[in-house]
């Protein structure tokens, strides 16, 4: 990931830092925005309006409102005292006089009203890529383009042409959700079990997890498969070398090595499958032209006393990210949420021993979203979109959970209000809240310290 980003020429990196700033940014408004707008129809008082936390970089007093760009650009608030006139007052501060709380049913609405205004926006997002993208921009597939030999994979009985259906019984459907379950289910040499379709028959087998997903990672998958239409090609061709001589070409495609298709070669470590001692011949395909080659390796200097063919070759998929997996707006809607559902449902209800915890190592922060949404923007307008629907989907379900600070807190108090016809104690509701409130703060340190952790390692291995 972060080769993706400081690939980039150095002059486009305040650009690229600057859209992703934006793109979240837009996340975090949209949804202070609702709350703004649905306390501002029901006649609530807003005192602050705030992209992000801490001392104000820029303000400025708009009617009753103070409109403010922060320093910590990683949330963002409405500082409505009606809404909860004493517990909020740890996050927001005292910003002026305490008024009577709004009715139960207000409260309900403005509180609701944030992560509908992320809905809107995923929405809205779900509907132009679905409407105005390129075929090539989405789509997903757990059917296997390449299995090398001599992995877990491989030793599974897995072929090319397989398609995953479920992992431990639980369905997959993009290969996204495959890797999950796969992390989910266990660590380093556990087994999972696989069914997948071939043929038109399904087929039960057993793999080992035995690859990280990152060198830096203790998450553990299947490996030696790749999903999608799969190629062999020339990457790069060195100047006055054999392979230049004979004709090769960045991307062309390589079928067979010495009559051998490169399906059934180990591919996967991107070593040359061929000896430098002797004449190789390959079968290329360039466009829609096919054609042999035969040559052999030489020296290349007289530093390097190895003959080589001169050239780097490696296998090259039709990557997908997983919030691009579908491209109905009903299904785009619901992969997201699937997705999130996942991991709450294995950190609060694990299935296996230890899911809870391969869960907690899989989340990641606001920096590590930042970091992705950098990488995401370079990849183009429709990947963008997509990720910022999966960022709204995110934010607008979470929110939701009825924990005190978050939105769902706030509808529970009300419906509380409703239900017993009285407002629940401002005592105990300042001790929940304060309670919650650290705990979100821990929390928040918790994943900046892995987010550094991981970007740090991956920078540097």
């Amino acid at each position: 990931m972060l080769e993706s980003i400081f690939s980039s020429p150095y002059f486009l990196w305040p650009i690229i830092i600057l859209a992703a700033a934006l793109i979240f940014s837009l996340a975090v408004f949209i949804h202070e925005f609702g709350h703004f707008t649905a306390a501002r129809l029901l006649g609530l008082k807003a005192d602050v309006f705030s992209i992000g936390f801490g001392p104000a970089l820029w303000k400025r007093q708009i009617g009753k409102t103070e409109w403010r760009i922060s320093a910590i650009p990683f949330g963002g608030y409405v500082s409505l005292p009606q809404l909860d006139p004493d517990g909020m007052k740890q996050i927001q501060g005292d910003h002026g006089e305490t008024l009577p709380p709004a009715p139960p049913w207000k409260r309900i609405i403005v509180a609701v009203a944030g992560p509908m205004g992320n809905i809107v926006l995923a929405l809205f997002c779900a509907c132009c890529i679905a409407l105005f993208s390129p075929p090539k921009a989405t789509g997903a597939t757990t059917t296997l383009g390449y299995v090398c030999k001599n992995t877990s994979a491989w030793n599974a009985g897995l072929r090319k042409g397989d398609t995953i259906l479920s992992v431990n019984n639980t369905p997959v459907e993009t290969w996204m959700a495959f890797q999950t379950e796969c992390f989910l289910s266990g660590t380093t040499n556990d087994v999972v079990q696989i069914t997948y379709e071939r043929e038109a028959e399904r087929h039960s087998t057993q793999a080992v997890l035995d690859t990280q997903v990152s060198p830096n990672e203790s998450i553990y998958v299947v490996g030696g498969c790749i999903p999608g239409a799969v190629r062999y090609c020339v990457l790069e061709v060195v100047p006055g070398s054999p392979a230049e001589a004979a004709g090769l070409q960045p991307m062309d495609c390589i079928l067979t090595i010495d009559g051998t298709p490169f399906e059934e070669l180990d591919l996967y470590s991107n070593t040359p499958p061929f000896p430098n001692d002797k004449p190789v011949t390959l079968q290329l395909k360039r466009g829609e032209e096919t054609f042999e080659v035969t040559f052999e390796p030489k020296k290349l200097s007289e530093e390097d006393d190895t003959p080589r063919f001169g050239f780097l070759s490696g296998l090259l998929t039709n990557r997908t990210f997983p919030w691009m997996a579908n491209r109905g707006i009903y299904e785009q809607i619901k992969g997201d949420v699937s997705g999130i559902v996942r991991i709450l449902r294995a950190l609060t209800m694990p299935k296996t021993k230890g899911e809870r915890g391969r869960a907690a190592k899989g989340l990641g922060g606001p920096l590590m979203i930042f970091t992705v949404l950098m990488q995401v923007i370079q990849m183009g307008l429709w990947a963008s979109l997509g990720f910022l629907r999966l960022i709204c989907i995110n934010l607008a379900f979470i929110n939701l959970l009825p924990l005190p600070v978050l939105d769902g807190g706030h509808v529970l108090f009300a419906l509380y209000a409703l239900i017993r016809r009285k407002e629940i104690s401002a005592k105990v509701l300042g001790y929940i809240t304060t309670a919650f409130s650290i705990l979100l703060l821990l929390m928040m340190v918790w994943f900046l310290f892995s987010d550094v952790r991981r970007f740090v390692l991956n920078l540097f291995s």
